[in-house]
């Protein structure tokens, strides 16, 4: 599904995940402090992680178009994911 995306919405889709990534690593980083990676970094691994939730969402089968609900939520759930992850590596290698 990704592959067939046309340029407009991968553009479309790209922006949209890099503005509400940048709100949320803005939140995550009031709401985690110097546990987290400040607002770039939680942005850049908010981003990777849509992405790679979508990527693994479109490997198992799925189609965007027949659960969109099931798409964006698949998004936030790679994107959290990868955030509390690094997030909990960071807090158990820091001294």
């Amino acid at each position: 599904m990704l592959s067939e995306l046309s340029t407009n919405q991968w553009l479309l889709s790209i922006s949209f995940a890099c503005t509400l990534g940048f709100l949320c690593g803005y939140i995550a980083d009031r709401i985690m402090g110097y546990a987290g990676f400040g607002v770039i970094g939680n942005w850049m691994l908010l981003t990777v992680g849509s992405f790679a939730g979508l990527f693994f969402y479109n490997m198992a089968g799925m189609r965007f178009e027949w659960y969109p609900h099931m798409a964006f939520g698949t998004a936030v759930a790679g994107a959290t994911i990868i955030l509390m992850t690094i997030a909990g590596l960071k807090s158990m290698t820091s001294t």
